[in-house]
Parts: structure tokens; C-alpha cells; sequence
């Protein structure tokens, strides 16, 4: 399900200038791939998965299915849970449906599977990444360069993902993530 759609401030007063959409489509028609510039110094690689009809799905990092489930004190302690007092055992007992005496075993599979597409996985990364970050104003058409916010494909699916309309959008991403000083190279997925 569609959630939200976000394009790019392009333009007098923008960061990203009209110029530079114009060499970005020319490269595109050119070459059949984005413009993109690398930033100096990369600390993380975004990738993107060409889908039909749908554009390019995004991943923070290379796209992967959910390692297998850690057990429950694993989990807490890298999520930063707390689960050492007697309340906090208790609350999360509750709302997680566990005894204390599972702790130590794996977190079942169905919240695990559902925590990576939802958090940890890489489409919840780029996600929630690109959710935290201004690229741009909300945008309700259709038209132009832009990024569409999903969560959950079908009924009962909660991934979130985020998917980029076309190359366009892809080259200006970028360039608003070096605009941005982030250290992350967006490349092609395989």
C-alpha cells in the first residue's frame, strides 16, 4: 500500500537546479543509467533493484532475507531493551507473549521475520533513513522525479519499502545526498 509519495525541490532557491536535471536526463538518454557522483568518504552503499512497472526499490545496504532468529536476551540487549528488573521482565513478558524462562531461546520466527521487514532488514533501513531526511516537499501528483513510501505490498504485509519512480529520481537522490553531506553511494543492486 502506497503511503506517502516525496519529490524533489528543484529549481530557484533549491539545492538541486534546474541545470542539473537537464544534464541528468541527457546522461540518462545517453548511457541508460543514472547520474551519480560518489561522495569522498562512503560509509554505507544504497542500493537499487530495478522492479517492473514499479521503478527501482531501494536497499540500505545489499538486499538479504532475515538471518536466523537470535534468542530473546540477544535481541533485547542489541535493541537496548530493558529486561533486567522484575517490572521490566514483566512488561515485556506481557508484550511479548513469553514466560522469563524463554529468554534464552530463539525469538519465534514470525516476529522476527516481521521485525527485519519492518526495522532491521535493508528496505526498512533506506525507509526509515529516507523518511528522517528532507529530499523534498510531499508531492500528491504523479508527475516529475519522486520517491514513493510503502508499507506492505498485499493484505497482512507489513514491509516497508521505498521505491524510485525512475533513473531521474535515482540521479537526483543522490546528489541531495551529497547536498546533505551523507556519506552514502547509491549503485545498482544485483
Amino acid at each position: 500500500m502506497l503511503q506517502s509519495r516525496r519529490g524533489f525541490l528543484i529549481g530557484a532557491g533549491a539545492v538541486l537546479t534546474a541545470a542539473f536535471v537537464k544534464d541528468a536526463r541527457s546522461f540518462i538518454q545517453r548511457t541508460n543509467e543514472p547520474l551519480m557522483a560518489s561522495p569522498s568518504e562512503v560509509v554505507e552503499t544504497m542500493y537499487w533493484h530495478e522492479i517492473p512497472d514499479d521503478g527501482y526499490q531501494l536497499t540500505l545496504g545489499p538486499w538479504s532475507f532475515p538471518p536466523p532468529p537470535p534468542t530473546w536476551r540477544e535481541f533485547f540487549v542489541k535493541e537496548g531493551i530493558p529486561h533486567l528488573t522484575d517490572v521490566e521482565i514483566e512488561k515485556l513478558c506481557s508484550s511479548h507473549c513469553i514466560q522469563p524462562g524463554d529468554f534464552d531461546k530463539p525469538v519465534q520466527r514470525r516476529y522476527w521475520e516481521d521485525w527485519f521487514d519492518i526495522t532491521s532488514g535493508p528496505l526498512a533501513r533506506a525507509y526509515h533513513l529516507l523518511q528522517r531526511i528532507d529530499l523534498g516537499p510531499s508531492r500528491g501528483s504523479g508527475r516529475g522525479p519522486h520517491l514513493e513510501f510503502n508499507v506492505g505490498s498485499h493484505p497482512g504485509d507489513s514491509t516497508h519499502y521505498v521505491n524510485a519512480k525512475d533513473m531521474l529520481s535515482l540521479s537526483l537522490l543522490q546528489a541531495r545526498l551529497l547536498d546533505l553531506k551523507l556519506p552514502i553511494r547509491i549503485a545498482k543492486g544485483e
